[in-house]
């Protein structure tokens, strides 16, 4: 059961407050921040704020585990426990969950707390179970942090959704998959997939925006990455010569086929892929398209990160007004570059990210081509801002938006 938010008249104007949803039986961390009159609280989690009916003695200032419980149809919030100033990684919580207190639960609870994501009891249980196995803690909590946004909890998605988050560029799994293929038995099935990834490692040696275009449309085609969505909407256009990367490394492991390197390549191929479309899935009224493409030119080689995000109308396509569009790309000259492109009401705003010094003063001179051709499609061009490239940059603009809504009176 989900929760919206109703008016809080006691918060002032611009505060912080964003959508805060719950289900019953999701449990959190939460600061009383404020008391007012009426038995009335202002609980913050994560960032986020909202009030609730006090039923139980609470003090401000202190931090408290809550659980949300369905009470005759409505849905309240449950004291479990004071939490601790530290937290301890949440090791006061873990005997009224009944799970063990070794350090992955107490880290994962101590993460998603940190954090302010609900979780329930039976997503600790099912994924610290999978974290024991994997081999970063810092990847699998990263990835458990990203399964509390609405996907199923299940060890295909963990594991699809870790290979995604540990970062591996595509490029590199490739060259990984075709060594391990070369050196083994060379059946038809192999010969097919050695001359696709030689295909998507080949590009025309032009720079032209209208021949990166194509590029990009025919590595996106020939990787699969929306092979499903094809075949779900009747695309018989992939007969048996044309089916892509992703069919053809599905095929390969089904049938066992290629030596356990090759296979264990291929199925990390997979997940990425997997990964991508999980994060790609429409969610509320914000919609979100992650690829990532192998990209050729003339003496080189890399990786195109690209994140669409905005509002979604009614037939699911992005509203192309009001939309958000990231790349990330290691760049020959360039280094690694980052390029943000905000739109709202169809006007424009571009900020690029680069290792490249003098990159403002190179770039000025192709400025009023790119005012120009945005407004030939209907766009106005308001800004172009330059910014050195950051660590932890890319992560941070490719990270989820929220979704602005309205508050939740919550009765503890």
């Amino acid at each position: 059961m989900q929760i919206s938010f109703g008016k809080q008249p006691f918060i002032k104007a611009g505060s912080n407050i964003r959508t805060f949803s719950f289900q019953t039986g999701q449990i959190f961390s939460g600061a009383i921040q404020k008391l007012f009159p009426n038995d009335t609280a202002l609980i913050r989690a994560g960032g986020r704020a909202f009030a609730a009916k006090l039923e139980v003695p609470l003090e401000a200032g202190k931090n408290y585990w809550f659980q949300t419980v369905l009470v005759d149809g409505e849905v309240r919030l449950k004291m479990l426990s004071e939490a601790d100033a530290n937290d301890n990684a949440g090791k006061a919580l873990l005997p009224q969950m009944q799970l063990p207190p070794g350090k992955t639960f107490q880290s994962l609870v101590s993460y998603l707390a940190e954090r302010g994501i609900p979780f329930t009891k039976n997503d600790i249980a099912a994924i610290g179970a999978w974290l024991k196995h994997v081999p970063d803690l810092a990847n699998g909590l990263e990835t458990a942090a990203l399964m509390q946004e609405g996907f199923p909890v299940t060890e295909g998605v963990f594991t699809s959704l870790r290979t995604f988050v540990q970062n591996t560029p595509v490029d590199q799994l490739l060259n990984r998959l075709q060594q391990a293929l070369q050196q083994g038995e060379q059946t038809p099935e192999t010969r097919q997939l050695l001359a696709l990834i030689r295909e998507l490692g080949a590009g025309n040696g032009q720079v032209t925006g209208e021949a990166l275009r194509l590029q990009i449309k025919e590595k996106i085609q020939k990787m699969g990455l929306f092979y499903e969505a094809g075949l779900l909407h009747g695309d018989k256009t992939a007969d048996k010569g044309g089916l892509p990367l992703k069919a053809l490394l599905v095929e390969l492991l089904q049938k066992g086929g290629g030596t356990k390197a090759a296979r264990d390549a291929a199925d990390e191929i997979v997940q990425k892929l997997n990964g991508q479309q999980l994060l790609s899935l429409p969610g509320g009224a914000v919609q979100h398209i992650w690829m990532e493409i192998p990209l050729s030119f003339a003496r080189f080689q890399t990786n195109a990160v690209v994140q669409w995000s905005g509002r979604r109308k009614k037939d699911g396509k992005i509203d192309s007004n009001y939309c958000k569009i990231i790349f990330y790309l290691n760049l020959q000259f360039m280094k690694e570059t980052l390029v943000e492109m905000n739109v709202q009401n169809r006007i424009v705003s571009i900020r690029i990210s680069s290792l490249k010094k003098g990159l403002q003063e190179a770039v000025k001179p192709f400025l009023p081509a790119l005012k120009e051709g945005l407004s030939k499609t209907g766009y106005t061009l308001s800004d172009v801002r330059f910014g050195e490239f950051q660590p932890g940059a890319v992560r941070a603009a490719l990270s989820r938006p929220d979704v602005s809504g309205k508050g939740v009176d919550l009765r503890i």
